[in-house]
């Protein structure tokens, strides 16, 4: 379970495509929202989420401390008003620690009181996840992260947080696709004795990469939406699912390993490109 949808927003998208390709790539965090937390250990502040690098995390105060739940708090900038349709985290162990997600939104009134925008959830696994709602006007929102039910609780952790607007595709791809979180390849040393017995194998390393081609764009549509944000992919990773409703689980957070070159189709006035992606393994 990685791409949460929330009920409202499948049940009346608006005309919004739920299925095709998106692209987590635009974020007001940083430059336009300021990240707060209920509770953080020493050296693991929420300011680590605004940073794209999976090697910086914020972690929440010791398991069992107060507050219950870890609160992530978005608030933001009060001049900023373009909807937003996303929140997004990476390298976390909420599904290892069965802890219970859901995104929530308020408008700071008095008394300050939450909404929810993203129904709750436990994840299936550790693997990055988009929380999807309709595009609206926020002042804050909030990831709400309730306190894990095992014996031997893990202390929740997040590395990656975004928040913004989706880029949605107008169709898929026409060929065959790798998903990403399914493109692991592993470095593997392999051990054999001196007189050839098999002594056993140790992955030294994991990766993911894959390749996503796209034909048919519309000029306009790329010069405009696309391409922005391949100008923003040669610097900074984005988040993908190449079929958000159907394949829920098939998302990553990912960044270029090329630099793509859109050709236009000879004879039909269209755009196409190819997008090789490297990504996170958990």
């Amino acid at each position: 379970m990685s791409v949460l949808i929330s009920d409202a927003f499948a049940l009346a998208p608006g005309g919004i495509p739920l299925n095709t390709p998106v692209f987590g790539w635009s974020s007001i965090v940083p430059a336009r929202a300021v990240i707060a937390a209920s509770s953080a250990a020493d050296g693991f502040p929420a300011a680590n989420l605004a940073n794209p690098s999976t090697a910086q995390r914020w972690v929440a105060g010791a398991a069992g401390s107060p507050p219950a739940d870890a609160f992530l708090t978005i608030t933001v900038d009060p001049e900023f008003s373009d909807p937003i349709d996303y929140l997004a985290i990476a390298v976390h162990n909420l599904g290892t620690g069965q802890n219970t997600v859901s995104v929530e939104s308020s408008d700071l009134g008095s008394p300050v009181v939450w909404d929810e925008l993203v129904e709750e959830a436990i994840p299936a696994d550790d693997e990055p996840i988009v929380f999807r709602f309709a595009p609206q006007s926020l002042a804050a929102l909030r990831l709400r992260i309730q306190p894990s039910p095992l014996d031997e609780p893990t202390t929740p952790f997040v590395a990656v947080l975004y928040a913004g607007k989706l880029l949605v595709l107008p169709r898929g791809t026409h060929t065959d696709h790798i998903p990403i979180n399914r493109a692991t390849t592993a470095r593997v040393l392999s051990g054999r004795s001196e007189t050839g017995n098999f002594l056993g194998r140790f992955v030294l390393a994991e990766e993911r990469g894959t390749t996503f081609a796209l034909q048919h764009l519309e000029p306009a549509f790329y010069d405009q939406v696309m391409a922005p944000f391949i100008d923003a992919a040669r610097e900074t990773p984005f988040f993908f699912a190449w079929q958000p409703q159907k394949r829920p689980r098939d998302v990553g957070y990912c960044w270029m390993t090329n630099d793509p070159q859109p050709t236009d189709q000879f004879g039909i006035a269209r755009k196409a490109i190819s997008l090789q992606m490297g990504g996170v393994a958990v």
